[in-house]
């Protein structure tokens, strides 16, 4: 809360809060009590996040994921630095939560889990890692997240009961 709005009831807070963060909707509850176009505001906040889902990891999940962190992310790097090296080296993913993110009538799947490449010890830190897919796309690796999941969405995260260390 800034220094001035301790001045202000809640409801003149909310008030402009709602009608600068969302104007249409803001401006559709001018005719109803400021209390409405809060709950009009929050109701089109949630839609606009869209709606989590957790899923049951499968082992053809897996492998996909274990798929897109070799070819995007580590396969390039041994290819160039230790050639010979193969896709079977892959650890993982370990401890993976999957999910999906229900919005505007489409569905991006995303899965959060711990990976690396045996033999290599530094493979293994600055987890869990990130991978995301739309709904008939391919996986596509986000990165590692040294703790801080903030490339995860914040309602999967909640129904996975993880929190972000940012």
């Amino acid at each position: 809360m800034t220094k001035w709005a301790h001045r202000f009831s809640a409801a003149a807070v909310a008030a402009v809060t709602v009608t600068t963060i969302f104007p249409a909707t803001a401006m559709s509850a001018v005719r109803s009590s400021p209390v409405s176009a809060v709950s009009q505001a929050r109701e089109t906040a949630s839609q606009a996040r869209g709606t989590a889902v957790n899923l049951k990891v499968t082992e053809k999940v897996r492998r996909a994921l274990a798929d897109a962190y070799w070819t995007q992310y580590y396969g390039p790097y041994l290819r160039k630095h230790h050639p010979g090296t193969g896709r079977k080296k892959v650890d993982g993913p370990k401890k993976v939560y999957y999910g999906k993110v229900r919005s505007a009538g489409k569905d991006v799947y995303w899965a959060v889990g711990s990976i690396g490449v045996k033999g290599d010890p530094i493979s293994y830190q600055d987890g869990p890692h990130v991978w995301r897919r739309s709904a008939h796309g391919a996986w596509s690796y986000r990165g590692d997240t040294g703790g801080c999941l903030d490339k995860a969405p914040k309602a999967l995260l909640k129904i996975w009961h993880l929190r972000s260390y940012c």
